[in-house]
């Protein structure tokens, strides 16, 4: 079934939706599932300490990825530090603790910078502003990430500025080249049966065409943004994908609508340049 707009989960109001597909049970919403193809680890020559340019304005700096990162980072090593004062003040064995498990990674974090930049650029441009749902304890509820941590708020931000957008931007028309790599990874993924292709894009419902077309639009508005501010990133953070619609498969989630920005090596927008 569609989740769509908003989180997939207890809490968030959704409209359920059917996919001709049995396997694919549901388009989740999503802003910002950071699928990432990280290649290549060199650091910038030129401009070492920035993560991303938009545009004019201030850059995204590695000072400023790595603070959010190292939010929550401590707040992790410090609760576990407390669990094992506890635990040896209870006359546990001394055991050497596991290294802290982080439920997002430093690219996890530009990824969020950026896709909240991007959004608030296109709001601005509708002059919209960003839906009041999910909450942050809305989102807290479907995750296990903290109210207080910086990343949990972009994460949060992105939903709420999509939220809005979406019935603003201007749909796109679902054309064959769109819908034929959406098909073929639901196929790829295990997230479709055996059904034709011709079959599957006739039996679409109005909902899920919305859902797509909706998507689409709000695509090609990022894409027109990140050529006219000639965002440029960081290649030691890797290729970046901005999801804006995704599948639930089993329990994974594969990106069927994304805003990809690649590095001075990529194709797929080769106006996304690296800094170095």
């Amino acid at each position: 079934m569609i989740r769509y707009p908003g989180v997939g989960g207890a809490g968030h109001p959704a409209r359920e939706r059917v996919i001709p597909m049995q396997r694919a049970r549901r388009l989740a919403s999503t802003a910002v599932v950071a699928v990432l193809a990280v290649s290549g680890l060199t650091a910038c020559r030129s401009e070492p300490d920035v993560a991303a340019y938009i545009g004019a304005g201030s850059p995204i700096t590695e000072a400023e990825v790595g603070n959010v990162y190292d939010q929550a980072f401590d707040e992790l090593t410090a609760a576990r530090v407390k669990v094992q004062e506890q635990s040896r003040q209870a006359g546990a064995s001394a055991e050497p603790a596991p290294p802290v498990q982080m439920p997002f990674k430093q690219q996890d974090v530009l990824n969020a910078l950026l896709t909240v930049k991007l959004l608030e650029k296109a709001a601005a441009a509708h002059s919209v502003q960003a839906a009041a749902e999910p909450t942050v304890e809305q989102v807290v509820q479907n995750s296990n990430y903290s109210p207080n941590w910086e990343y949990t708020k972009l994460f949060t931000r992105t939903f709420q500025l999509r939220s809005a957008l979406l019935p603003v931007v201007t749909p796109s028309a679902l054309t064959d080249a769109d819908l034929r790599p959406i098909y073929d990874r639901l196929i790829a993924t295990g997230g479709g049966d055996s059904t034709p292709y011709e079959q599957f894009k006739t039996q679409l419902s109005d909902a899920n065409k919305e859902a797509l077309q909706q998507s689409l639009g709000l695509r090609d508005e990022l894409l027109k943004i990140v050529a006219d501010e000639d965002v440029k990133l960081n290649p030691r953070y890797g290729n970046q994908q901005l999801v804006l619609l995704s599948v639930t498969v089993g329990d994974k989630q594969v990106p069927l609508v994304e805003v990809s920005l690649t590095g001075a090596d990529g194709s797929k927008a080769p106006f996304v340049t690296d800094v170095s």
